[in-house]
Order: C-alpha cells, then sequence, then structure tokens
C-alpha cells in the first residue's frame, strides 16, 4: 500500500483498502445489498440510458457545428453526472461550462499526486523526512 494512502487515513475506511475485518464485511454487506443488487441496479438502469443518451446527443451537437470532441471530459461529465444523479438527483457537471473542466483538472491533478511514486514506499527510513509533505 502505497504511503499517501496511509497520510490520508484511507487506508482505515476504504473498503479496497482495509483488511477482512468485521468493517469489511460490513462495508461489503452493505454494498451487495444496497448498491450492487439486481434489483438495486435495475431500478437505476433508466438513469443510465438517460445519461448515455445525453452524452450520445451532446456528441451529435458538436460533430453538426463541426466542433471537435473532448473525449476524455465528455466521458468524465457522463460519469459525474450518472454518480451524482444516483446520490444527490442532481447534474453537477454541465459539458458547457468552464467550471466541469475546472473540476475535471483538480480531480485528475489530485490523481497525479496520489499516484506519484513517494520515496518513503521503496525506503520506509524517510518516513520521518516526509519528502513529499504527504503527512503535514
Amino acid at each position: 500500500m502505497i504511503d499517501t494512502i496511509r497520510a490520508y487515513q484511507h487506508h482505515k475506511v476504504g473498503l479496497t483498502w482495509i483488511p477482512v475485518s468485521p468493517l469489511w464485511r460490513t462495508l461489503r454487506k452493505v454494498c451487495n445489498t444496497h448498491v450492487f443488487a439486481s434489483m438495486k441496479l435495475d431500478a437505476t438502469q433508466y438513469l443510465r440510458r438517460n445519461k448515455i443518451q445525453e452524452l450520445i446527443a451532446n456528441v451529435g451537437k458538436s460533430c453538426h457545428k463541426g466542433e471537435a470532441i473532448k473525449i476524455g471530459q465528455a466521458i468524465f461529465d457522463t460519469t459525474i453526472n450518472l454518480l451524482s444523479n444516483t446520490i444527490f438527483s442532481v447534474d453537477l457537471a454541465d459539458p458547457n461550462s468552464s467550471s466541469a473542466q475546472e473540476f475535471r483538472k483538480i480531480v485528475c491533478d489530485i490523481m497525479v499526486e496520489a499516484g506519484k511514486p513517494n520515496l518513503v514506499d521503496y525506503f520506509p527510513l524517510l518516513k520521518k523526512i516526509d519528502l513529499k509533505g504527504a503527512w503535514r
């Protein structure tokens, strides 16, 4: 497990990081019952279909205008809107706004920073020095 995950305490609560334990079993049961159950997935199928239709419509509009399509941005907006609609019943990313592009850049920057190798991952003795500044 990389040091950045430990620095932000994600290893204590993230389902992908915590070891098999009663907490892990509880979280897994909640996910299987409330998130990934066939009935729940079937209930939100219309939402997924609707978001894909919106994506196709936006691509079609761009094609008619002769504009280039930023595939990464379009997929990101669709994914964020699908998740935000599932959780909050509202779109968080408007494909026509600059704030959606800024949000994507922030998320990408976070992923890049979290994924950067840290010397501590290879040399645990350097943990006290905190060269990356992850523990500050």
